[in-house]
């Protein structure tokens, strides 16, 4: 339906509507589109926010309720013949509708053409975790703590619906407003499972090798403990900038988490200001058997998220190890949405046909074929130099590893071409300070 079309619909009155309603859904029906399609009428979309492997998200307004929405678009086309992610379609769907909570995006509505299928779910306009933090004047321990809390209620919700997230990341937890008072919610249950029952195990791994439990990559199965590890990964990085856990591979990784007593290294100088209830807590959730980590109910009682009154500005050497890195990531992610959305518009767009769903976002679009050129060589010459050590059958795994992890990936390229293009090689001593800790 064009946008001009939803326009119009827009200015009907009452009576109007509800026969131009019933109308349009025997047109659906007589050109081949499911009754649902007559949904779509009611959104006009804007700016495309991500792209993944088998859709997009674009921002759109809700007529009748004149509300802001994000709508995954996902192509039929692009999931035809793939039962695994048509059931994860499926999940997601039946998981989002059973959750209400202040610190869960919430669902609202899903419809589908014969070619597509839309999920609208709440706009969350305040931004990614990081970015939030690296963009504030002054963050400290306490703030930090806050922040947990809220992801905390919202894992302890959906654990108490026996559903799992097993991809909980800092790109999925997302402040709903601007404002400085304004909520978190956790995001993305695209890999998300539903268990019959609170001890069940899932068998096949998913999520995103940096934030993943360990048991989740191996043969043993996996349960609401993973999401428990993924929170102290979060924790640790908001505290200090880089990850506990620095290997690229799943070997790698594995090894890394068994080969020591306690795999958790608190590294100078960047732990020095941070309190011991925090390091506790750390470790608390990042115990290698998932028997022994504590639920998030009982994190929630931890001291350090009850009490923690530590307001020294962290600023200022979180920044330091991560915002470099940030500035290259959002120029490498430009370069990865508008490669998606070129393989997702050739994929559904037959010669001149045009695809007004599978719109490029504003700030990539306009960037030079060399920019992306350029910044998309310099993606693959990274991925390169950390190879170089790998055997042949170690850069399979890791490529393969990486198509995974990232095949969820709808992170926003809300970033404009001023921030790409100004991009500077961090100083001599925030590069070396980067290197030894991470």
């Amino acid at each position: 339906m064009e946008e001009a079309d939803v326009n119009s619909y827009g200015n009907f009155k009452e009576p109007s509507k509800v026969d131009g309603h019933r109308v349009s859904k025997l047109l659906h029906r007589l050109s081949g589109q499911p009754e649902s399609f007559v949904n779509k009428k009611d959104y006009i979309f804007g700016k495309t926010l991500g792209a993944g492997t088998f859709g997009v998200v674009r921002q759109a307004r809700k007529i009748s309720t004149r509300e802001n929405v994000a709508v995954k678009i996902l192509l039929k086309k692009a999931l035809k013949g793939n039962d695994v992610q048509l059931q994860l379609l499926y999940d997601e769907l039946k998981i989002l509708q059973k959750l209400d909570h202040p610190n869960i995006v919430k669902f609202k509505d899903w419809f589908e053409s014969k070619d597509k299928f839309y999920i609208v779910t709440q706009l969350a306009t305040g931004g990614e975790l990081f970015d939030r933090i690296i963009s504030k004047g002054k963050f400290t321990e306490k703030d930090a703590a806050k922040i947990m809390k809220q992801i905390l209620s919202g894992v302890q919700y959906i654990h108490s619906k026996n559903i799992v997230h097993r991809d909980l990341k800092p790109e999925n937890v997302l402040y709903i407003s601007p404002s400085d008072d304004s909520p978190l919610v956790i995001a993305d249950f695209g890999i998300a499972k539903e268990l019959k029952s609170g001890d069940d195990l899932i068998f096949k791994a998913a999520g995103s090798l940096g934030y993943v439990a360990p048991e989740v990559l191996t043969t043993s199965g996996h349960g609401k403990p993973c999401d428990i590890w993924s929170v102290g990964v979060i924790t640790y990085t908001l505290l200090c900038g880089y990850s506990p856990f620095v290997a690229e591979s799943v070997e790698g990784f594995l090894e890394e988490c068994t080969a020591e007593r306690n795999p958790v290294k608190f590294q100078k100088p960047y732990w020095d200001d941070i309190s011991v209830d925090a390091r506790k807590f750390i470790l608390r959730a990042l115990v290698l058997s998932p028997k022994r980590r504590p639920t998030a109910s009982e994190l929630l009682e931890d001291p350090w998220i009850v009490n923690c009154t530590h307001t020294k500005d962290i600023l200022p050497s979180v920044k330091r190890v991560c915002d470099a890195r940030a500035k290259f990531r959002d120029a490498v992610e430009i370069v990865k949405l508008n490669n998606r959305i070129a393989k997702l518009r050739k994929m559904y767009c037959k010669g001149d046909e045009a695809e007004t769903d599978i719109e490029e976002n504003d700030s990539s679009s306009c960037m030079s074929a060399e920019t992306l050129s350029s910044l998309k060589n310099l993606s693959l010459s990274e991925q390169s130099t950390n190879s170089s050590c790998l055997s042949e059958q170690e850069k399979k795994l890791k490529s393969a590893l990486t198509q995974d992890a990232f095949a969820q990936l709808v992170r926003a390229a809300r970033k404009n071409q001023e921030k790409v293009m100004n991009y500077k090689e961090p100083s001599q001593n925030s590069s070396n300070a980067a290197s030894d800790s991470v």
